[in-house]
């Protein structure tokens, strides 16, 4: 018996419709036949109900030939092809395609037929080309990119630039996102303690069942809330995200949206270098400065849980060279050195090799006298919110540090005549940074929320067993910066 497949994945004005393709194979049977079609399954695979049921009775022998319109009708992967093809061959079953003719009982055209299923898996692989590429262009203009709206907002049909699209907008659920976000701002509030209030009280998750810490965390990482400010944009490009909207955009006012490949195993936000963040066409809900408090909070469980071990010191990053104010670099374990001086000889350095251990022993004592000072105060976690100015110059600082890294990267690469121009403007983009920043800590602002201080005092006595991304999130909570020179150490603190 002959067997007619026909498969027809969506209904397009351009596609053939399954009636037109049995039409097509049957004017190239001779005697009985049997049809066979699936419609709405794709070609990608074989995991398709009437074509399984080809398959079991090819096995069966009741199946001498199969007759498709197309090629692709069977399935658009190489290798799907190749196995079935063996299977065929292995049967004694004969297949024929009425659009690319060919007879694969002659080994030209078992030739042919390995040369077209060549061109249907590049084809398939150019459709996926464009879709994955249609999609990142969609996501890096703000627009929707799609599936169910997430918890607190509805979606309604809108267009840009012609696009079909949609626009979020907050619904009744929103009280209780902001219910999480200000519940777990609270020192002593767990992912747990929100799961069972929510539970208690017969609020429905996202998905209309009880809640859990997943959930929870999913909702309070996500940026699709925030009012986007430069402090955002400051703190998903710290942890390697791709940016697609200049920091000027990042004026407190709308949401994000983040995307980008991650495996199933791996948690939505949790690892987001190299996704790509951009800005929604909605309005943020979640101010940026409580957002940010929740998810330092909820880095700093990560951190200390998971903290790793192996760099040189705690310090790095807070710690500066006090005479030009480049970052003291730890070398070989052992020493601290001036990157103002060894980089770009701007800087005589600090005379001696100022040893690690003591400069961490010093300001370890330091912090511990800073702890003693407010482990009785209660410090007033409700802070102001970031003003436009605050706002501007935050912009204003990020593209000033944006072109003093530039430049730094060019004079290490220039001839020294063009160095010493390059290092003139390096001066003066630094000078202008300090007076960008004087003017902002003025008006309190600051490039990090003081937070949980009552829970992280505690771990003052535990600090030096702690592994070392753990005590330097801990020592980032209080302190600015170290500056250092040859005869004293200066600790500038957050508060």
């Amino acid at each position: 018996m002959t067997a007619i497949y026909a498969r027809q994945s969506v209904d397009k004005k351009d596609s053939i419709s399954i009636e037109t393709q049995i039409e097509a194979c049957k004017r190239c049977c001779d005697g009985e036949y049997k049809i066979y079609s699936d419609k709405g399954w794709s070609g990608k695979n074989l995991e398709r109900p009437q074509f399984q049921s080809l398959l079991a009775d090819i096995k069966s022998g009741g199946i001498e030939k199969i007759v498709v319109y197309k090629l692709d009708r069977i399935s658009r992967s190489l290798n799907d092809f190749s196995n079935l093809m063996e299977v065929f061959k292995k049967y004694g079953v004969e297949f024929a395609s009425t659009v690319e003719t060919f007879d694969t009982s002659t080994a030209i055209g078992r030739a042919m037929l390995g040369i077209i299923m060549v061109f249907a898996e590049l084809e398939r692989e150019n459709i996926l080309l464009r879709v994955k590429d249609n999609y990142y262009a969609r996501g890096e203009k703000g627009l929707y990119l799609g599936g169910v709206p997430i918890f607190g907002f509805d979606k309604i049909p809108t267009k840009l630039d012609g696009i079909k699209t949609s626009v979020l907008v907050p619904n009744q659920q929103l009280s209780t996102v902001e219910y999480i976000y200000n519940a777990y701002r609270e020192s002593r509030c767990s992912l747990g303690d929100i799961v069972k209030t929510l539970n208690e009280q017969g609020i429905a998750s996202p998905g209309g069942t009880a809640w859990d810490s997943s959930k929870v965390s999913r909702l309070l990482r996500s940026p699709v809330y925030v009012c986007a400010d430069v402090e955002v944009y400051r703190y998903f490009k710290d942890k390697g995200a791709k940016i697609s909207n200049p920091v000027e955009d990042f004026t407190g006012q709308r949401g994000c949206f983040l995307y980008g490949r991650r495996e199933s195993n791996e948690r939505k936000y949790t690892d987001v270098h190299d996704h790509v963040l951009s800005l929604g066409l909605h309005d943020g809900v979640i101010p940026a400065d409580l957002w940010l408090e929740v998810q330092y909070k909820l880095d700093g469980n990560s951190q200390i849980k998971k903290g790793k071990s192996g760099a040189y010191s705690w310090l790095t990053g807070l710690i500066k060279c006090g005479k030009c104010g480049y970052s003291m670099r730890a070398m070989g374990g052992k020493y601290f050195y001036c990157t103002g001086k060894a980089n770009l000889h701007l800087c005589g350095g600090i005379d001696g090799k100022p040893e690690i251990v003591d400069v961490e022993e010093a300001v370890y004592t330091e912090l511990q006298r800073k702890f003693d000072e407010i482990r009785d105060i209660v410090i007033d976690e409700k802070k102001p919110q970031s003003s436009p100015k605050a706002n501007k110059l935050k912009m204003q600082l990020e593209t000033l540090n944006s072109q003093i890294d530039n430049l730094v990267d060019k004079i290490a690469e220039t001839s020294a005549a063009i160095s010493k121009v390059l290092e003139e403007r390096l001066e003066r983009l630094i000078t202008q940074r300090e007076q960008a920043q004087q003017e902002l800590d003025k008006l309190g602002g600051s490039s990090k929320p003081k937070l949980l201080y009552q829970d992280l005092i505690p771990l003052i006595d535990e600090f030096t067993e702690m592994p070392m991304e753990t005590k330097r999130d801990i020592a980032g909570q209080f302190i600015s910066k170290v500056l250092l020179w040859e005869d004293r150490i200066e600790i500038q603190w957050k508060f």
